[in-house]
């Protein structure tokens, strides 16, 4: 068994402050980290060397919100939330991520009270689909 460690309980971005608790998560016995992966904008190839270096594995957890929801029925939204999955899975791959976690099939929190729609189901596996190629 291994076990890992969410890294959203210090912060939602990785900073240097949070792979300093990553080398303490080391030296107490864990084998990997949970990445928060909302900025897209860091240097997730770096990360990706430093855990190496720590010899700690990684998953890594994102979201989808309203206005990048991959099942809107508004397309530049779906656009949005196709193209910014694509862009968290660039991340993923230059941090050395094996699973990603989410929720990003559809936006966190947003609900309409009334079960998904055949549309919904459309778009979601579209946007899955599309994601993926």
């Amino acid at each position: 068994m291994k076990y890992g460690m969410n890294l959203l309980l210090w912060s939602g971005e990785v900073t240097d402050d949070v792979l300093q608790v990553c080398g303490k998560l080391k030296e107490i016995g864990y084998d990997g980290v949970e990445l928060p992966i909302f900025n897209l904008d860091l240097d997730y190839s770096a990360i990706g060397s430093e855990l190496d270096s720590l010899g700690l594995g990684r998953t890594g957890v994102t979201v989808r919100g309203e206005e990048d929801n991959p099942i809107s029925p508004d397309a530049a939204v779906r656009a949005k939330g196709i193209e910014l999955s694509k862009k968290t899975l660039d991340c993923c791959a230059a941090a050395g991520v094996e699973t990603l976690v989410g929720p990003y099939h559809s936006a966190l929190g947003l609900f309409s009270g009334a079960g998904p729609t055949e549309d919904e189901w459309k778009w979601g596996g579209d946007s899955m689909r599309e994601v993926a190629e």
